[in-house]
């Protein structure tokens, strides 16, 4: 059973690195509370950090702009950080009409985003 961030996000850890999945939507409302869970699970000092959007079907620009924080502590922290997109739905057309899907840090799906992690 995987373990829950403050805000109830599932916490598990798959081949060394710690996921976390998103919730189904996230809007201006949740996003502080899911980037201040994310901020708490890297100051835990995880080895690397996969955000998993794969099963969220809504996300908003506050969304998006609280993972964009959290992608930013993690390089201050010298933490890989990789964002997991779903292969299609709004998600990810907001994300690549903002530009998002395109930063080296994001990839599509959780196998993409483990193997962007760990190239060599």
């Amino acid at each position: 059973m995987p373990a829950l961030t403050p805000f109830q996000l599932p916490v598990t850890t798959v081949r060394g690195d710690t996921v976390v999945v998103l919730p189904p939507e996230i809007d201006a409302y949740n996003a502080p509370m899911i980037r201040d869970a994310l901020f708490s699970v890297l100051d835990q000092g995880v080895t690397a950090l996969i955000v998993d959007l794969t099963t969220t079907s809504f996300c908003d620009c506050a969304g998006l702009r609280a993972i964009t924080r959290v992608r930013r502590r993690a390089d201050v922290l010298h933490t890989p950080a990789c964002v997991a997109l779903p292969d299609k739905g709004s998600v990810r057309r907001i994300a690549e009409l903002v530009g998002f899907a395109c930063d080296d840090q994001v990839a599509t799906g959780l196998a993409a985003a483990h193997r962007r992690l760990h190239r060599v």
